[in-house]
């Protein structure tokens, strides 16, 4: 009887959840949309957050609000991990708001992602030289930010990761017996590293 009390009362309590959520997308009041996108941000629930400022995204254009609602969707995409959209949304962000104090903020979010979406040494490394160049332009673009530092330290573990993957591909030639690959792989590594 308690086990089955239970789950019932489990269902109801997500049924009420998913029945709120559902009227406020439902809801054709945009302000409304809008209050409830910033509550779930707030509360760090960036699925539903992100869900409703696509909705009022195209309805607050002309808006003051609307930086902050962009800067707000740019960073639900980071939070949700969705890094390939979030680099899209930030680039964007600082191409639409030039002027805005959160530019140069939004700039190294870019990087960032691009970093995140860096894959393991053994992995193609488009995305670790495309961060290491990111994060050089930062660093010349705004050599007095706070985030200098971070940015050279991340910029050196792109590099020790790029000079693990070309170790690697000179090892490998070396361990296949192919030796006059493996000396020119080597002396490449050298000169690079």
């Amino acid at each position: 009887m308690k086990f089955t009390l239970g789950i019932f009362l489990c269902v109801f309590v997500f049924a009420s959840c998913a029945t709120k959520f559902g009227k406020i997308v439902k809801s054709k009041d945009k302000e409304y949309k809008l209050k409830m996108a910033e509550q779930y941000y707030a509360k760090k629930d960036y699925t539903k957050a992100q869900e409703l400022y696509t909705e009022v995204m195209p309805l607050f254009k002309g808006d003051p609000r609307f930086e902050d609602i962009y800067y707000k969707y740019a960073y639900t995409s980071y939070y949700l991990k969705d890094y390939e959209n979030a680099e899209n949304l930030f680039k964007t962000y600082t191409e639409n708001f030039p002027n805005s104090a959160k530019v140069e903020e939004c700039e190294y979010m870019r990087c960032i992602c691009y970093y995140k979406q860096s894959p393991k040494v053994d992995l193609d490394q488009t995305n670790t030289t495309k961060t290491i160049a990111l994060l050089q332009a930062f660093i010349n673009t705004h050599p007095d930010s706070k985030r200098v530092a971070d940015a050279t330290e991340i910029i050196d573990q792109c590099r020790k990761k790029l000079e693990q993957k070309e170790y690697k591909n000179a090892q490998l030639y070396y361990d296949l017996g192919y030796y006059q690959s493996a000396g020119v792989a080597f002396s490449i590594l050298i000169d690079d590293f």
